[in-house]
């Protein structure tokens, strides 16, 4: 069975931290843990951040949400990974809300405890540096999807990123896969409206690329779904 220090470890920001180390002990001692059901919220933009998240089980959505009710999906967490690192490390509030996709259990590390061992510990400092780089070519590539391509480009490219992986959007090459999320959803990963990504999958279909049906999307020919990108 895995330890609580091993799982720790496991966040990008901790991996240089040894097992069997003091550092990592306290680490351990300092974070708790909480259960949320699923569409139950973590946390609200705005709200005073109370530290770093990391995904024990389950998978949550973090998202940012206009006044009028439309949202940006920003990301998709899932068991491994943490999240909300920002606000830890310059002191403001959350930039961006937070609920459950699924049952989840996550640990939250105390802000000032990570702010500490980013001053103590020089293997921490250097996992924040890249983490954080990554995490600016990533938002930088979704910048320039958002902007430059069209909308049936991105959902042609949301519904091939999930060839091989967790069928969450209902993608899959058998009825049997059944859709977790709506067209609204999808919009809102796609930076779009539902209307929108509604067109683009009759598109698709009409071109033979995909089968849209309720429940379930198949990828009836993945090389013509590219021709969309």
């Amino acid at each position: 069975m895995v330890s609580n220090k091993e799982l720790l470890r496991g966040i990008p920001f901790f991996a240089g931290l040894e097992t069997d180390s003091l550092t990592l002990e306290r680490l351990a001692a300092t974070t708790y843990e909480e259960k949320y059901e699923a569409g139950q919220i973590l946390f609200l933009e705005g709200e005073p951040c109370r530290g770093l998240y990391y995904v024990v089980k389950g998978r949550v959505r973090i998202f940012k949400a206009e006044p009028g009710g439309r949202e940006q999906v920003l990301r998709l967490a899932g068991a491994g990974t943490s999240f909300n690192e920002v606000p830890v490390f310059d002191g403001g509030q959350n930039p961006a809300s937070v609920d459950a996709v699924d049952d989840c259990t996550i640990w939250i590390v105390p802000a000032e405890t990570v702010r500490t061992l980013l001053e103590t510990e020089p293997a921490v400092a250097r996992a924040v540096a890249k983490v954080f780089s990554a995490r600016l070519r990533h938002l930088t590539t979704l910048i320039a999807e958002v902007s430059l391509k069209q909308v049936s480009a991105r959902v042609a490219k949301l519904l091939l990123n999930r060839l091989g992986e967790e069928p969450i959007l209902g993608v899959g090459i058998s009825e049997q896969v059944t859709s977790q999320f709506t067209q609204q959803q999808m919009a809102a990963m796609a930076g779009t409206v539902r209307e929108m990504v509604g067109r683009a999958l009759r598109t698709m279909q009409k071109a033979g690329a995909i089968e849209a049906k309720r429940g379930y999307i198949l990828i009836k020919d993945q090389e013509k779904l590219q021709t969309f990108l």
